[in-house]
């Protein structure tokens, strides 16, 4: 069934009106199996200032496709005042915490905004630890992970920059220092990326 993961206190399906026509459509199409996983915010110091994105818009054109999409509750409110190692430690055990609780279909495509881009290395490895499979990792309009380390990224990694992001001079030198490392750099909305990596 395609569903959206909601926050715990009213977590529901979310239905497609036809899902017999939406799973025609995902087999018609190719899309693998496995979730897309929409991450929260992160209430971190950022380089790249704020952009608006909407995780259930994203989500709502992607069920459109018959594409699996989950979307992890937003952290509980912190200490604004917690070090950056902490409130790094709650956002990555949040997230690990509550894919273990929802099991989404297997592998799932990691996809994050903002600040929380510079975790997703971290989130990788809690993944992996949990025997968790991860087809991708995708940054939307945000900070990437820090380079270094031979074993990540262990699955393609592909930077978004919006129209509102391009606009930014932060996040225009985070896609230009995305491309220099390899990853693919796409510059147009979110859901349209994802898709078109999902059905080709």
């Amino acid at each position: 069934m395609l569903f959206v993961g909601l926050p715990h206190s009213n977590r529901e399906a979310l239905r497609v009106s036809d899902l017999a026509c939406a799973d025609r459509l995902r087999q018609s199409a190719g899309v693998p199996t496995g979730t897309v996983v929409l991450l929260p915010p992160a209430a971190l110091p950022s380089d790249s200032p704020a952009v608006p994105y909407d995780r259930r818009a994203v989500a709502a054109e992607l069920m459109a496709y018959g594409i699996k999409v989950y979307i992890v509750p937003d952290a509980p409110p912190t200490d604004p005042d917690l070090d950056l190692k902490t409130a790094t430690a709650h956002w990555i055990a949040h997230n690990a915490m509550t894919l273990t609780a929802a099991q989404p279909e297997r592998p799932v495509l990691l996809v994050a905004q903002g600040s929380a881009g510079s975790l997703l290395r971290a989130l990788g490895f809690s993944q992996k630890a949990s025997r968790r499979p991860v087809s991708g990792y995708i940054v939307v309009d945000g900070d990437i992970p820090k380079a270094g380390g031979g074993d990540w990224p262990d699955a393609p990694v592909t930077y978004i920059a919006t129209a509102a992001g391009q606009a930014i001079p932060a996040i225009a030198d985070n896609a230009h220092q995305a491309e220099l490392r390899g990853w693919t750099v796409e510059k147009t909305d979110a859901a349209t990326v994802i898709r078109t990596l999902l059905t080709d």
